[in-house]
């Protein structure tokens, strides 16, 4: 079996810890877990994520490449849809806050756009649970942004405040 087709049935099947172990040992994986940031099912993005976040931590100089990576994909040049990578950011920060330290800016400066707004407030959240310090500053430059009547915007703009207050209460 193909490394891709692996990693996409690990992924399917729920078997992130086990994932986890392989790519900290093999950074070769990350480039098949890029690929599932863009799958059609949310559980198999969403532990893409997770597990980029745990192998950026792993491998540093790759981690801050990716996450160089993901911010460009939100560029309107590249042509990519990049909303699919804010989670992956948001778990690298997470994991390891300062590989995405010189994006939060760049991340946060973006919530005047709709459809990238609930997933960047979700990925500030998850970087303020490790690291409150580089996402408090933002907070003022994204809350004239946030639309409490979108579905769920209210409620990550609240869990992401929170978090940067060290609150870990959930509302989404």
């Amino acid at each position: 079996m193909r490394l891709s087709e692996e990693v996409k049935e690990l992924l399917q099947q729920g078997r992130e810890t086990e994932l986890v172990d392989r790519v900290v040992a093999d950074a070769r994986i990350v480039r098949p877990l890029l690929a599932r940031l863009y799958d059609p099912e949310d559980d198999v993005r969403d532990r893409a994520s997770r597990v980029l976040g745990h192998a950026a931590a792993a491998h540093p100089e790759l981690g801050r490449e990716v996450a160089r990576r993901l911010i460009w994909a939100l560029n309107d040049e590249s042509t990519t849809n990049g909303v699919y990578g804010i989670p992956a950011l948001g778990q690298i920060g997470r994991q390891a806050p300062d590989l995405v330290a010189l994006h939060v800016s760049a991340l946060a400066r973006m919530a005047w756009d709709q459809g990238l707004r609930l997933a960047i407030l979700e990925a500030l959240a998850e970087v303020a649970r490790s690291s409150p310090d580089l996402v408090a500053p933002e907070l003022e430059a994204i809350e004239p942004h946030v639309d409490a009547s979108r579905p769920g915007e209210d409620a990550a703009w609240r869990n992401l405040k929170n978090a940067v207050e060290g609150d870990e209460t959930h509302e989404c």
